[in-house]
């Protein structure tokens, strides 16, 4: 038999790690550095929890100053929104 004809067991094994005999809990996220990890790298949660906050951001500005001048906005804009939104872009 070659080796594309072999059928392989596609069951699904589930193993219990463990560090000096206690087991390790099983998550379905993970934020290391605040960046959010899935169990398949996928970042799909971390980016909508990035742009979530950036709106939020920007209500705060919208909400509290109404009257801002154009380069106020500005400012405030970059240093309290697109901080959220640049930390750890390259993920």
């Amino acid at each position: 038999m070659s080796f594309h004809q072999r059928q392989y067991d596609t069951t699904n094994y589930s193993f219990t790690y463990k560090i000096d005999a206690v087991p390790l809990e099983q998550v379905e996220s993970y934020k290391d550095l605040g960046v959010l990890f899935d169990p398949f790298l996928l970042f799909n949660q971390h980016i909508s929890n990035i742009v979530n906050k950036a709106y939020s951001m920007l209500g705060l500005i919208h909400r509290n100053f109404r009257e801002l001048f154009r380069e106020c906005f500005v400012v405030s804009y970059k240093s309290l929104v697109r901080p959220n939104l640049e930390y750890a872009n390259t993920v």
